[in-house]
């Protein structure tokens, strides 16, 4: 049967709407905490996807799933709809009383296989997974072989199936590994300022897989010897009694002929033993030296960086080739007026700042260098209207001629004693007022005397307002 014909139409519909990485979360949510209890129950659902709508910095777009989801919807009535929405989509079973009078929430099996799949495909928390592959497939070997193991009814199925799986996973995650390295060096390329090359380094996820991965299996003198017993034990499983029984298994189970059946088991051993004695050491043999032309290219890049992208080393050797083709008269005439060239690049104030003993940096700083703004002008400009909206300045001098309009009506001229300073609100209008009164726009001037006056919120020089002539 179809896989298609197994789950609804509409089952990957979450993943082409506009909210679908909301909607992924959710969901990956969901399954986690499906781990932590017996049975997920549909209250407990919804408390889940509420309080993440909660915490969450996703802005939730309008969008019609049966019923609307926005921004303008509480969390709980999106939460409510989005679980319909997954019922509807079969992300999770048909409703089903549980033994609390509940209807029960549980994730269903394919929805979990997917999500679990997207997870294990796309996030970049990949520790260990290179040696993991590894170290399945000498278990697998090493249990095939052991008294009594279970392994050996099914030979085709639980020992030659799951160590192709085991393979084309390495060579999946060496490819990774590989692409890593060339998105590092385009990277590295671009750069242009040192605070960049620390911002790189400190918080790039691919160096990550270097340091847990690569790393490890350098400096692991076990993982030779790993490989080396994996191909022992792969050249003792073709000649053993298993391997006729994975030919009867392949079968049984696939409908084929016993000559086919051979010629795949046998292209499969094949494709087992070339890349454990070939392809992978040539991976890693690539790998090597492309960590090294990184590294050289890094250095490089620094130095050039340093000298403001000038190749020094290139000029020298042309003021050396120079120097070495000139007589001796114009040879002494060219270093004497090189040792006399001096260019000041900076001026700066010299304080006990400057040759004071720094302090050892700490390299375990979570973060390092100022921060490179890469927001586009029309963001930029976005967020600075929103904060602005959302926060406005109260003591603007918009806000600030409306206060003073309204506590003088018709008059010209007003006291601090007439003003009404009540409150320290009442009291920043007026200071703020005194601030504005010299610049041009704003219609009120304002002339100090001599003494102070007590109010409500404060004691403040005695002054007059005037309305300025229009």
């Amino acid at each position: 049967m179809s896989f298609f014909d197994l789950v609804s139409e509409k089952f990957f519909n979450p993943f082409c709407c506009r909210n679908r990485e909301l909607y992924f979360e959710c969901i990956s949510q969901l399954i986690e905490k499906s781990k932590e209890i017996p049975v997920l129950y549909e209250t407990d659902a919804k408390n889940v996807i509420i309080l993440y709508l909660q915490n969450c910095m996703y802005s939730i777009e309008t969008e019609d799933i049966g019923e609307v989801v926005s921004n303008g919807r509480t969390p709980q009535e999106n939460a409510g709809a989005i679980l319909r929405y997954f019922r509807d989509c079969g992300w999770i079973v048909a409703q089903e009383i549980g033994r609390n009078g509940d209807n029960i929430a549980s994730v269903s099996a394919y929805c979990r296989k997917l999500i679990d799949a997207v997870h294990k495909i796309f996030d970049g928390d990949a520790n260990g997974a290179i040696t993991n592959h590894i170290f399945s497939i000498y278990e697998i070997l090493k249990s095939s072989f052991g008294k009594d193991s279970a392994r050996v009814i099914r030979p085709y199925l639980n020992i030659l199936t799951p160590l192709i799986e085991n393979e084309c996973d390495l060579k999946n995650d060496l490819l990774i590994l590989k692409d890593s390295i060339r998105e590092i060096m385009r990277a590295v390329m671009k750069m242009a300022d040192i605070n960049s090359f620390g911002q790189y380094l400190i918080k790039d996820d691919l160096l990550e897989r270097f340091f847990n991965d690569y790393f490890f299996i350098k400096r692991s003198g076990l993982i030779p010897s790993y490989i080396a017993e994996i191909d022992r034990m792969l050249h003792r499983l073709r000649r053993s009694e298993l391997y006729e029984k994975m030919v009867k298994e392949c079968i049984s189970i696939e409908n084929r002929d016993e000559i086919s059946a051979r010629e795949k088991i046998n292209r499969q051993f094949d494709e087992l033993d070339s890349f454990i004695n070939l392809e992978y050491e040539q991976e890693m043999d690539y790998i090597d030296r492309k960590i090294n032309t990184y590294y050289n290219l890094y250095s490089t890049k620094i130095m050039m960086t340093l000298s403001s992208n000038t190749d020094l080393e290139h000029e020298l050797n042309r003021l050396l080739e120079l120097l070495k083709d000139m007589d001796e008269e114009h040879r002494t005439e060219a270093l004497m007026r090189l040792g006399q060239t001096q260019r000041i690049m900076h001026i700066g104030y010299v304080g006990r700042k400057s040759f004071e003993r720094r302090r050892k940096r700490n390299p375990n700083q979570t973060s390092a260098g100022l921060t490179v703004d890469d927001i586009s002008p029309e963001e930029l400009q976005r967020l600075t209207d929103e904060l602005l909206t959302e926060t406005p300045d109260r003591y603007s001098p918009d806000n600030v001629e409306h206060h003073f309009d309204r506590i003088f009506g018709e008059r010209k001229e007003l006291t601090v004693e007439e003003c009404g300073i009540h409150t320290r609100d009442d009291a920043t209008m007026l200071a703020a007022g005194i601030i504005y009164s010299g610049t041009v726009g704003f219609p009120y001037e304002v002339e100090i005397g001599e003494g102070l006056v007590d109010t409500e919120a404060a004691r403040i020089s005695r002054l007059k307002i005037r309305r300025k002539d229009e």
